[in-house]
C-alpha cells in the first residue's frame, strides 16, 4: 500500500512532498506523487511540463530507485477515481492552494477523507512532522474522542498507526455539553441554581459525578495504546461548534497534530448538521489527520462482566438475578436497581442535585430489601454486588440512565407476563421500550 502525496501544481511549492517522503521511508512503503491541475485546463504541453517537474522533485528526495512514481491528474475528481489513492495506506495533501467556490467549499483533503481514501494528512507546520518521522522529537497529538460516536472509534484506532511511525503524547479530548451529559446520565439539576456549590453554577461546569463517568467512558474507548508516549484525558465542556472547542485545546496545549474521524454522509446532511472534521480541517493552525469511519476496527465481542438487573421484588426479578450471576462469572459485577415511579403530587425533588433517590421515608427500607436479594452462597461471594434506588416518571428512561452511569455490559430484565398491582411493578411494555432505547444489550428472561 503506497503513501500518496497530492499537491496543487499551480500553487507555490509547499512542504507536503518532504513530509510524504519521510513517512514513506519510515514505514517502508512506496511513494506516489500526484500533481493536480486544480481548476486549470490540462493540455498535453502542460501535462509534460508538470510531469518533468514532479520527476525532478522525486529525484531531490533521494529515495531508493523504484520506490517513487509520479502522476499528473487534471482535477480532484480524477484523483478520487485513482485506484492507488482509494487503497493507499496514507494520503498526504497540502492544506493550502486548492481552489474552492461558494457552492463547494470542500478542499481536496476534505473530499479525499469523505470518499474513504485512507487516512488523510493535511500538512501544516511541516518541520515538526518531518523531525518526528525522522526520530528527532516526540509529537503532541490531540485526538477528538466521543464514547457515543463511531467516527471517534476510527480516530482512536488510528493512534496505533501513529505510534508505529514514532513516539506520540496523546491528549484524548472529549468536547461535551454538561447539560446533555447530565440528562443522559440522569443527574438532576436543581431549579434554584444557587443551591449548588459555587464552582458548579457556571453553565459550562461539569458535575463531579458526571466528570467521573465521562473520564471512565473515554478511558474505555481509548483502551491500552502500544508504543511510546503518554495518554491524557481532557474533558472540554462547551456549547456550539465542537470543532472550535477542539481547536482551542490544540492551540492552548501547543499540539502538533489533530486527529479526527469523518463520517461519509450526503451533502444535504453535511450542510444541515455541519461536520466537526470539516471545521477542524478548514480552521486548524496545525496539521490535521482525517480518518474515515470506514476504517474503524470492529469491536471484539466479549462476555459480559457487569450486568444491571431492574428489580420490582417479584419472582421474575429473582430469575433475572440468577441469570445475571451465571453470566458474569467470578469477579464480575451485578447491580440491582429499583425504580420508584414518581406519582402525581409527590414533592421534595425540586432542589435536589444529582440522581433522584427513592422517597426519604422509603429509601433505607428499599436498599435493605435489595441487599436481602443478594444470594449468600459461596458462588455469590465471588461476585461484586451493588444496589441502587432511584425515582423517575419514565421507568425505562431511568433504567437507561443507570446503565450509562454504571457502565454495565448488559441489562437482564425478568418478565412474568402477568399484570401486577404492586406500586413499582415493571410492566411488560418496559421490556419493549428498553430494547428500543437502551444503548446496551438487553436480555429478557421470560416466565418459566
Amino acid at each position: 500500500m503506497a503513501i500518496v502525496c497530492a499537491s496543487p501544481l499551480m500553487a507555490r511549492e509547499s512542504r507536503e512532498v518532504e513530509v510524504a517522503a519521510a513517512l514513506a521511508t519510515r514505514l517502508g512503503e512506496p511513494l506516489l506523487l500526484v500533481g493536480v491541475m486544480d481548476g486549470e485546463p490540462l493540455t498535453d504541453a502542460v501535462r509534460r511540463e508538470a510531469q518533468r517537474d514532479l520527476e525532478a522533485q522525486a529525484e531531490r528526495l533521494h529515495l531508493p530507485p523504484g520506490r517513487v512514481s509520479c502522476r499528473v491528474r487534471s482535477d480532484t475528481e480524477a484523483v478520487l477515481a485513482d485506484e492507488e489513492c482509494r487503497h493507499s495506506r496514507w494520503v498526504v495533501a497540502a492544506a493550502e492552494g486548492w481552489r474552492t467556490s461558494a457552492w463547494r467549499r470542500a478542499s481536496l483533503p476534505e473530499r479525499l477523507a469523505r470518499h474513504g481514501c485512507g487516512p488523510v494528512l493535511s500538512v501544516r507546520r511541516a518541520d515538526a512532522l518531518v523531525d518526528w518521522m525522522r526520530g528527532r522529537r516526540r509529537l503532541l497529538v490531540v485526538v477528538g474522542v466521543d464514547p457515543l460516536s463511531p467516527t471517534a472509534d476510527a480516530a482512536v484506532g488510528f493512534l496505533r498507526e501513529l505510534r508505529r511511525v514514532g513516539p506520540c503524547d496523546v491528549l484524548a479530548t472529549y468536547v461535551c455539553s454538561p447539560l446533555e451529559a447530565r440528562e443522559r446520565l440522569g443527574i438532576h439539576t436543581p431549579v434554584h441554581v444557587e443551591v449548588l456549590e459555587p464552582g458548579l453554577r457556571d453553565m459550562e461546569a461539569l458535575d463531579p459525578a458526571v466528570q467521573t463517568v465521562l473520564l471512565r467512558e473515554v478511558r474505555e474507548q481509548v483502551g491500552d495504546l502500544l508504543g511510546e508516549g503518554s495518554v491524557e484525558v481532557v474533558l472540554e465542556p462547551g456549547f456550539g461548534r465542537s470543532a472550535d472547542h477542539l481547536l482551542h485545546v490544540a492551540l492552548s496545549r501547543g499540539a502538533d497534530l489533530v486527529v479526527v474521524g469523518m463520517r461519509a454522509q450526503g451533502p444535504v446532511k453535511r450542510w444541515w448538521h455541519g461536520s466537526v472534521s470539516a471545521g477542524v480541517l478548514r480552521n486548524a493552525e496545525q496539521a490535521v489527520v482525517c480518518v474515515p469511519d470506514t476504517l474503524r476496527e470492529p469491536r471484539r465481542a466479549q462476555p459480559p462482566r457487569s450486568v444491571l438487573v431492574p428489580v420490582d421484588f417479584s419472582d421474575a426479578c429473582l430469575r433475572a438475578i440468577t441469570q445475571a450471576r451465571s453470566m458474569v462469572g467470578p469477579g464480575g459485577r451485578v447491580h440491582l436497581l429499583h425504580v420508584h415511579r414518581r406519582r402525581f403530587g409527590e414533592t421534595g425533588f425540586m432542589d435536589h442535585s444529582g440522581v433522584l433517590p427513592e422517597p426519604p421515608r422509603e429509601h433505607e427500607a428499599t436498599l435493605q430489601r435489595l441487599w436481602d436479594l443478594v444470594p449468600r452462597d459461596e458462588g455469590a461471594r465471588a461476585l461484586r454486588w451493588s444496589v441502587e434506588g432511584v425515582s423517575g416518571e419514565d421507568v425505562a428512561l431511568a433504567i437507561c440512565q443507570a446503565t450509562e452511569r454504571e457502565g454495565v455490559d448488559l441489562v437482564c430484565l425478568g418478565t412474568s407476563g402477568v399484570t401486577s398491582q404492586a406500586p413499582d411493578a415493571l410492566p411488560v411494555v418496559v421490556a419493549r421500550e428498553l430494547v428500543a432505547r437502551c444503548r446496551r444489550p438487553v436480555m429478557v428472561v421470560p416466565a418459566s
